[in-house]
């Protein structure tokens, strides 16, 4: 089994190699024919662009007619070349147009970028050349529009416009219009071209030139269907135009137009062929003719039966209207009217008649044809009830009420004062109605003086000792009560209540608030003072020396407490004052020969402890230490490491600090800063080293450790 799987890999990999052995001898052939037919390829693409103007490159062309998985790299060669002769075709194009000072505005050639761009270049140097007589190359031009514009510039000065051009304005040659000038015969057309003019035949109206018989030939718009006959009309074609023969009939009252061969209206009334009565005129209307009556003249009546205008006779009392008939006269309305002025005239069929109408009004009595006024009160014809008075007036009589009352729906009534406004009653004061007169009241927190006279303002305040629990504020009218500081006005308006601050102002203490009666005290914890009503500062017991601490201990304030901390040297180390160890020289020199315990440059030279205290809740990022080292020398730098030693709660012993709760940021050559970059938990004691090594040219010089106890309070105060 393992033999025929052995068999079965020799025979793939067998046809494998003989297809790369085919694969690489047809490319072998392919590149030697791409290179042998390079050059022919490349003169069909020169030809192309020589006659063409144009290239194209057809995708049907790139493969090979006897395999189309073999590429054909000839049609490329082909558009290559052509597009490189054509690029050079039109730069020259565009130099020629330039130095005949043409303007470079040709738009219809197909590299238009190219031809722009060798235009401009020379256009440049010819006006450089006549304008600056400087012809140096110019640096900003690349090296072929360089050279464009300096064998432009000197030719410039030999430039002239070619015939059939003149100069116009910038320098540049503008075509002449020959065609302004008329030079063609007056039977042809004259047409301008660049530089010259033709004359083109022209035909009159209604006629073509003929290339077959060279002349003008009459155009056959009815044939051609260029007319305008209607329907009803044939077109018969005439020398130059054409005419429209009318084939259908006008119809009565209408005739042929023998030019236009339109209907036109036939006019019976001009013609005289009518038939309208004596007496009546003829209007001619389109197709036919009205017989109207004539017009008569005003108290005349045109008669249809004898066709004339007759006088119309009416009887008296009537008039004549303009349409012959007989109206009514209106005496009545004439000016002066027929009646004497004390009888009334009324109109009648034909006539009118006069009636008396002189009589006294009421209230008034007739005597010798003149009225006298009825005195009603005194015969006792009035209508006046009780306890309304009787008045008499010329043709009437009116009823008075008593004072504080007035006539109104036959009776007296009571007349009401307030409804008169504020003129009845004094300022703060409202009117109260009462039979036959009124009454004038204070509003509440004001009191009469004077009987109507004005109002004047009560004193509440003064008139009991218990209107207001703590202060009363006297007002127009009224009153008001207030509360004095710490206290707030109750529902009542009367009463006071104590506020609590504490609940009300957020933190209104640094530490704790107490509220009192009328306001509040702030407390601070032990080992603080209050300050400023409200602040908690720390008591310093180590600066005051109210601490306990022994002589060669540490006191380190911490706050709202303080700590004793005794620095311990580590074996081979002096105590220097209360917070340095420095390596001691005697101890160094007795065990030089003790390889365990001699002293090596890697050995610190000095421990330095420092201490802080910090509040819970610091701001972050904050910096809390800084190492400066001003004695050093230029040829000495400093480098340094921090490392977290210990962190722990005192009462737990457990902490969640970590160094990435800290940052040395280094600012060489020399010094660094201790940065706390992320919250410290609160109530902890944290122990950081930082190493610092001094190097003198690049060769450790010293080491030093700067023991860092950190103290964070269980307080948030900032000290």
């Amino acid at each position: 089994m393992h033999l025929a799987l052995v068999q079965k890999i020799m025979y793939l990999f067998s046809n494998i190699v003989i297809i790369l052995l085919v694969y690489l001898t047809i490319s072998s052939l392919m590149t030697d024919a791409f290179r042998n037919n390079a050059e022919e390829c490349c003169e069909t693409g020169r030809i192309q662009a020589e006659r063409n103007k144009t290239c194209s490159l057809k995708s049907h062309l790139l493969t090979t007619n006897n395999d189309t998985n073999t590429t054909n790299y000839c049609p490329y060669l082909t558009h290559i070349c052509c597009l490189s002769n054509l690029r050079h075709y039109f730069c020259e194009e565009g130099i020629n147009t330039a130095l005949r000072l043409l303007p470079c505005n040709e738009t219809k050639l197909q590299l238009i970028d190219t031809y722009k761009l060798c235009c401009r270049c020379c256009e440049l140097g010819v006006q450089a050349g006549r304008h600056l007589e400087d012809c140096d190359p110019v640096p900003v031009l690349d090296e072929k529009c360089g050279e464009q514009f300096t064998n432009c510039c000197k030719k410039a000065k030999s430039l002239n416009c070619d015939t059939g051009f003149e100069m116009g304005e910038y320098g540049r040659c503008r075509d002449i219009n020959e065609c302004l000038s008329s030079p063609c015969p007056e039977t042809m057309k004259c047409e301008n071209t660049p530089g010259s003019y033709q004359c083109i035949e022209g035909c009159e109206s209604g006629y073509i030139w003929s290339l077959k018989y060279g002349e003008c030939r009459d155009i056959d718009e009815c044939a051609l269907h260029k007319h305008n006959c209607t329907h009803g009309h044939r077109c018969e074609n005439m020398p130059g135009s054409y005419r429209c023969i009318r084939e259908r009939n006008c119809g009565t009252g209408y005739q042929v137009d023998p030019h236009t061969q339109t209907c036109m209206d036939i006019d019976e009334c001009e013609q005289g062929i009518d038939e309208c009565r004596p007496g009546y005129i003829c209007k001619n209307v389109p197709g036919t003719y009205r017989c109207q009556p004539q017009n008569c003249t005003l108290g005349e009546k045109f008669n249809a039966f004898f066709g004339r205008c007759e006088k119309v006779q009416c009887q008296p009392g009537f008039n004549v209207t303009l349409f012959g008939k007989c109206a009514d006269i209106n005496e009545c309305a004439q000016k002066p009217g027929p009646c004497q002025p004390t009888e009334r005239c009324d109109n009648t069929v034909g006539s009118y008649r006069c009636v008396q109408t002189f009589s006294c009004a009421s209230g008034l009595e007739m005597k010798d044809l003149k009225c006298f006024d009825i005195d009603e009160c005194t015969l006792g014809n009035h209508t006046c009830p009780s306890p309304a008075v009787c008045k008499n007036t010329y043709g009437s009589f009116y009823c008075e009420c008593p004072l504080g009352f007035i006539f109104k729906y036959g009776v007296c009534v009571d007349d009401d004062e307030c409804v008169r406004g504020n003129v009845v009653c004094p300022i703060n004061a409202y009117c109260r109605n009462t039979p036959g007169s009124y009454a004038c009241e204070c509003i509440a927190g004001y009191k009469m003086i004077a009987e109507r006279a004005f109002c004047e303002d009560i004193d509440e305040c003064q008139t009991s000792s218990d209107t207001c629990e703590q202060k009363c504020i006297n007002v127009q009218g009224s009153y008001y009560c207030l509360c004095q500081e710490g206290y707030r006005l109750n529902g009542d308006r009367r009463t006071c209540r104590d506020l609590d601050e504490c609940s009300m102002i957020p933190n209104l203490c640094q530490y704790h608030c107490v509220n009192t009666p009328g306001s509040y005290k702030c407390i601070c914890p032990s080992g603080f003072t209050l300050e400023r009503s409200r602040q908690c500062q720390d008591i310093d017991e180590c600066a005051l020396s109210t601490h306990k601490c022994r002589n060669d201990d540490v006191c380190v304030n911490l706050l709202g407490g303080h700590r004793c901390y005794s620095v311990k040297c580590p074996e081979g180390y002096d105590k220097i004052g209360n917070n340095r160890c420095q390596l001691s020289t005697r101890w160094c020199q007795q065990h030089q020969n003790d390889k365990d315990l001699r002293c090596t440059i890697k050995k610190p030279v000095k421990y330095v402890y420092s201490f802080i205290s910090l509040p819970a809740k610091m701001r972050t990022p904050m910096e809390i230490f800084r190492i400066r080292n001003s004695q050093l020398q230029a040829n000495q730098y400093a480098e340094f490491d921090l490392r977290l030693i210990d962190a722990f709660d005192p009462f737990t012993k457990l902490s969640s600090t970590t160094l990435d709760n800290f940052q040395l940021k280094n600012y060489p050559p020399h010094n660094a800063h201790l940065i706390v970059i992320r919250e410290l938990s609160a109530f902890q004691e944290i122990e950081l080293n930082i190493e610092m090594k001094i190097y003198t040219n690049n060769i450790l010089n010293s080491i030093s450790i700067m023991k860092i106890l950190i103290y964070v309070s269980q307080y948030d105060f900032y000290p």
